[in-house]
């Protein structure tokens, strides 16, 4: 829940911009013939020709050169980032693939280094202008096919990027409020009802394809509600990426765990199935879990009586028009987030 002092998060703003293969190719064309001819115009035009290529060849080469290694360098460092981060990368793109594609294009400036202080070398020895020609055009040969080999690296960057930046800035630091349970609960609706988040709410399975985030400003303090995708009843290791992501904000974020249940048949999945997946969340994680009965609003009274016997709820609510919610949430909040704000307090004052 809270961030250690050398932990990482992801900041969006200082993501880079990844350039396809075809749009490096093209910067570094365009960078090439961009630089002019300048000397005496007394010197021999074999002379002045090689030193436009010497030209040409180090400010391509550097331009390139610097746009790889930013590029790589400005990607997030996964074995510094937050496990929150660190293991969302690893789901939905695999830890040595993205380590592979940074490592791939961060090493490919010192490539474009090379082939451009090869070409450099091959110009200024080049005897006649037929040499010279062929020392240009190897050049950039060799360097478009440099960046045609990187472009699934690059591609897979982008995508990374686009991941990222689609994500909510959630702030591992900050006391999170997770709502989980079975697909059409009312987990969104409950988010709206309580915070400042508007995630997408429509009547059918997996509405969640995403983290989404709220907060809740409680005497001044921010804190984080976290609506996650729609877990279903299986072992962890048949689960899909969508429910893993459920699974890793649970993990890594939750300073405790707000469980929905939908007592009615409506949503699609029975008491039991809802009361399996409580049981291996309240098992499976350290986190305090908080039960609350969803949905009164169209539930018969022998469906609610029902989730009270297997739940044991804190709260009966409904999100359709937010009946309840605040009242759970300052539940939620003065039992478990307080206390801790409060040591938390203390122990500043004591240092």
């Amino acid at each position: 829940m809270y961030a250690a002092a050398d932990v990482e998060t992801v900041e969006k703003a200082k993501l880079p911009y990844v350039y396809s293969a075809d749009e490096l190719i093209s910067m570094f064309l365009a960078v090439y013939e961009r630089e002019e001819a300048r000397g005496s115009s007394a010197e021999p035009a074999f002379v002045k020709q090689k030193r436009l290529e010497v030209k040409r060849i180090v400010a391509s080469g550097k331009a390139l050169a610097s746009t790889l290694r930013e590029t790589a360098l400005k990607m997030p460092f996964l074995d510094r980032l937050h496990p929150f981060y660190r293991d969302l990368i690893d789901v939905s793109f695999g830890a040595q693939t993205y380590k592979h594609a940074v490592a791939k294009v961060g090493r490919a400036h010192l490539a474009v280094k090379a082939i451009a202080k090869e070409a450099i070398t091959a110009v200024k020895s080049a005897p006649d202008k037929a040499a010279l020609l062929k020392a240009r055009k190897m050049y950039k040969a060799r360097v478009v096919d440099l960046l045609n080999d990187l472009a699934p690296e690059l591609e897979k960057l982008r995508e990374v990027v686009l991941f990222l930046r689609r994500l909510p800035s959630v702030d591992p630091s900050l006391f999170t409020v997770v709502v989980a349970g079975a697909p059409n609960v009312g987990k969104s609706s409950f988010v709206r009802c309580v915070s400042t988040a508007k995630p997408e709410v429509a009547d059918y399975p997996f509405t969640t394809k995403q983290i989404h985030l709220g907060h809740i400003i409680l005497r001044g303090d921010k804190i984080q509600v976290v609506d996650t995708p729609g877990l279903l009843d299986r072992p962890l290791s048949e689960r899909n990426a969508i429910e893993r992501q459920a699974v890793l904000a649970l993990r890594h974020l939750a300073g405790v765990i707000l469980f929905l249940v939908d007592p009615t048949p409506h949503g699609g999945f029975g008491l039991e199935m809802q009361h399996n997946l409580y049981r291996e969340i309240t098992t499976s994680f350290q986190t305090p879990v908080v039960a609350a009965v969803n949905k009164i609003d169209i539930a018969s009274r022998e469906e609610v009586e029902r989730a009270r016997l297997l739940f044991s709820p804190a709260a009966e609510i409904s999100t359709l028009n937010c009946q309840g919610t605040k009242e759970l949430m300052d539940y939620v909040l003065n039992k478990y987030y307080v206390p801790a704000a409060l040591e938390k307090l203390r122990a500043a004052r004591l240092r």
